[in-house]
């Protein structure tokens, strides 16, 4: 499958020598674009809501995010979001720089 990448959060934050962050704001519908995150990430949300993760090999999975919930995230897998939910969705992305 090629893919044509695209930035990991809907708007680029702050970055210093530990960390990158990101900003990820998706309306009801709305999908991220492909991306890959090439460092370790954790992501904590912001505005809850229920998402679609959509992987690069076919697969993808549907659930439901509370607020503050942390999640941590898998370096190196290409793939998108979709807020799939009534409402605004939204979380505060951080890549931890090697």
């Amino acid at each position: 499958m090629s893919i044509e990448l695209g930035e990991v959060g809907t708007e680029f934050l702050f970055q210093n020598e530990h960390v990158k962050t990101w900003s990820l704001v998706l309306e009801p519908g709305e999908s991220s674009p492909w991306h890959r995150h090439t460092m370790h990430y954790l992501f904590i949300v912001t505005e809850a809501g229920r998402l679609r993760a959509e992987l690069d090999d076919g697969t993808s999975s549907e659930r439901d995010y509370a607020l503050g919930e942390v999640v941590m995230g898998q370096k190196d897998a290409v793939h998108r979001v979709t807020n799939v939910g009534a409402a605004r969705y939204s979380n505060a992305i951080v890549e931890l720089q090697a």
